[in-house]
């Protein structure tokens, strides 16, 4: 499946538009953006347009874009991890199937965070609704594009906590065969704040504590092994 073959193509995608996004973003930061703009030297007051965030706006909807496609490929990879035509494992990875849900609704929930996250990421900056008597008639909806982003992010690493949960349980089923020494320290760090699933429980606490672990960068301490690119492009 493509969210495996093709995960390197994606995340590379996604981390290139984050880094440009972060560029544009550190540029008008530090831009000018006053109208008008007052020349003290010469008494001069020009009127000019570089409050209008067309490129913030075009960075948020950059980085809307790409947090929606970290959390979609997730999200495949979970719904591959519970179909046992697809993992060779038991059915949405318990050891009950029929008896046991297992973590059918955790997918489920992933499913429909990152359908909210797909009606999110419509781009803000080509909408535009003209105010103040057409003197501002096109408006590139940067704050609008930003405010999002938050939630959005919310939910795609809500999605990665879950699928946390189901890559752990799917290396269970594959003991004592072990992986990676980075893997296995981020497996091992899950099991230390939840148990391997066997019959169906209340599955919001486990949810809430892998959540947290990527929220935190607990997953990425663990996997200290491993070099991760970063926004900066430093690795």
């Amino acid at each position: 499946p493509y969210c495996l073959r093709c995960q390197p193509q994606v995340m590379g995608a996604a981390l290139t538009v984050l880094r440009q996004a972060a560029d544009t973003l550190g540029t008008e930061a530090n831009g000018v953006t006053d109208n008008p703009l007052i020349f003290a030297e010469d008494d001069t007051a020009l009127s000019g347009g570089n409050f209008h965030a067309e490129p913030v706006a075009f960075a948020a909807d950059m980085i809307a874009l790409a947090v929606c496609e970290i959390g979609s490929l997730s999200e495949r990879r979970i719904a591959m991890l519970v179909d046992p035509a697809l993992s060779g494992m038991p059915a949405f990875l318990t050891p009950k199937p029929g008896l046991n849900s297992g973590f059918m609704i955790p997918q489920v929930t992933a499913a429909a965070l990152v359908s909210e996250n797909k009606q999110k990421a419509y781009p803000a900056s080509v909408d535009s609704i003209p105010t103040s008597a057409n003197q501002e008639d096109h408006v590139s909806m940067a704050a609008h594009g930003a405010r999002r982003l938050i939630g959005m992010v919310e939910n795609a690493t809500a999605v990665i906590g879950i699928e946390l949960l189901a890559a752990a349980q799917g290396c269970d089923f594959h003991a004592p065969l072990a992986s990676s020494d980075a893997l296995e320290a981020v497996r091992k760090l899950v099991r230390a704040e939840v148990p391997h699933l066997d019959n169906d429980r209340h599955f919001h606490p486990d949810m809430e504590k892998a959540i947290a672990m990527v929220r935190s960068g607990a997953t990425i301490v663990a996997a200290s092994g491993v070099a991760l690119p970063s926004i900066s492009g430093a690795m």
